[in-house]
């Protein structure tokens, strides 16, 4: 994520399928991570940008619900052709 003056705000996508940071694989319990950082790139919790954050969240939740069998697919096959990595 880039702020208004081009500063990166670092994102770690790495948690998707429980690769987490450190030794081994660990499950992550918040279904999603919200930093204080991320909050004042958008503007606060009250920010236009926030709520359309919030917006865009609710339609991707509803997506990927929407899509759950065929992404369960996708991971199984990956499961079945890369067994070797961490998240499995």
């Amino acid at each position: 994520m880039i702020d208004i003056e081009g500063h990166v705000l670092h994102i770690d996508f790495g948690f998707l399928l429980s690769n987490a940071p450190g030794k081994g694989v660990k499950f992550e319990k918040a279904p999603f991570k919200l930093t204080q950082e991320m909050m004042e790139v958008m503007g606060g919790e009250n920010s236009t940008t926030f709520r359309d954050f919030r917006m865009r969240m609710a339609r991707g939740f509803c997506a990927l619900q929407a899509n759950a069998e065929k992404i369960i697919i996708l991971v199984e096959m990956m499961l079945m052709g890369q067994s070797d990595l961490p998240c499995f």
